[in-house]
């Protein structure tokens, strides 16, 4: 077990080494010209990210160029604008992909210019082109804390237990990619882990849109009325799918249940007015402005890890406040890469080292 507490310990060390915290990222003092390119505007999310991101570079003197494509699935699109940018001579580019073969060759373009180019929303390292760091958060981990809180969620419903409870639950998945891929992975490997026997009904693309999570809802509860949580890839596609339900007379957080992930500022908003049941809050403006920090360090001359993971936090009616005050976000560390593998992004025995470890090592360092 000592050996497992000096592994742990390391591990720590390291990953305190690597932080990528916005109070140090020092610039060079040099005025930058950068380009932020989201898969598109038409999430709140994405918006919030880029508000991040403007901020952080207009306060270190910056002039930031933001463009996107019309939609989250133009991934020809995508990679014109990333092509287009790169020819206004921007000094460094941050890319959002969703189609990453396209992805690719976006990266690879910046490549050939001597343009250093950085992911965010993104830790799935390209095989091929190099990247300077991708910075995001846990989708699969993030996922399957969510799933962990609906399932007590559930059990409250039915005066139970997580572990006993039944009930029915209902996914709306993304755009196919490794995105939805991993949030609906995580979240089914939760409900696995604390809710064995809560049934999934249904899981559906509503392609991130709110307009079609509530078309998709509409028709999933007529096939299954008494559908106990709506679980969105994204805010908007469960907002949508609670109107659907609401328009049926249902009452949210009685009836029926609405959870999903961003942590979205409407969603936040629905979530204090008792609208909304919980989000995996993953601070999409925090993450805007870890992105111009990293930039910084890159213009330094410092290193930056290859996987910049950035906090996410299940949000709910009691930590909201915490949430909305940025006491809940964390600095960010270098972290693990994710895969599209169907697979925890963290390995079990990992898991299980920073379970065991911390008790132990307060003991030894005597601290």
């Amino acid at each position: 077990m000592q050996k497992v507490t000096r592994v742990f310990i390391l591990i720590v060390l390291v990953m305190a080494t690597l932080s990528i915290s916005a109070v140090a990222a020092q610039d060079d003092g040099e005025s930058h010209y950068v380009g932020f390119v989201p898969p598109a505007l038409t999430s709140p999310f994405h918006v919030a990210m880029v508000e991040g991101a403007t901020a952080r570079a207009e306060e270190l003197g910056w002039t930031i160029e933001v463009q996107a494509p019309a939609s989250e699935g133009d991934f020809a699109a995508f990679v014109t604008t990333v092509e287009q940018m790169l020819e206004l001579g921007v000094e460094a580019i941050s890319i959002n992909p969703i189609g990453t073969d396209s992805a690719i060759t976006a990266v690879v373009s910046a490549n050939e210019r001597g343009v250093p180019i950085l992911a965010h929303n993104f830790i799935t390292p390209f095989d091929e082109g190099t990247v300077e760091t991708y910075i995001g958060y846990d989708q699969w981990g993030g996922a399957e804390s969510l799933a962990a809180y609906t399932c007590e969620l559930i059990a409250g419903k039915y005066d139970s237990t997580p572990e006993e409870t039944s009930g029915k639950v209902f996914i709306l998945e993304g755009i196919d990619s490794i995105f939805s891929h991993r949030r609906t992975g995580g979240f089914l490997a939760g409900l696995e882990k604390n809710c064995p026997n809560v049934e999934v009904v249904g899981s559906q693309s509503a392609e991130w849109l709110r307009t079609r999570g509530q078309e998709v809802a509409a028709i999933a509860l007529q096939q299954n009325p008494d559908i106990d949580v709506f679980y969105g890839n994204s805010d908007e596609m469960a907002i949508g799918a609670a109107l659907a339900a609401q328009d049926l007379g249902l009452v949210i957080n009685e009836d029926f249940f609405a959870v999903g992930i961003d942590g979205n500022q409407p969603t936040l908003d629905l979530l204090a007015d008792g609208e909304f049941s919980a989000t995996l809050g993953v601070d999409p403006y925090r993450m805007g402005v870890t992105v111009i920090d990293a930039m910084a360090k890159i213009f330094a001359g410092e290193e930056v890890p290859e996987i910049t993971l950035t906090p996410s936090v299940v949000v709910t009616p009691d930590n909201l406040e915490a949430y909305l005050a940025g006491e809940l976000w964390t600095e960010p560390v270098a972290g693990f890469a994710e895969f599209d593998n169907d697979e925890p992004t963290v390995p079990d025995e990992m898991e299980a080292m920073t379970e065991e470890a911390p008790a132990e090592t307060t003991e030894e360092a005597g601290s």
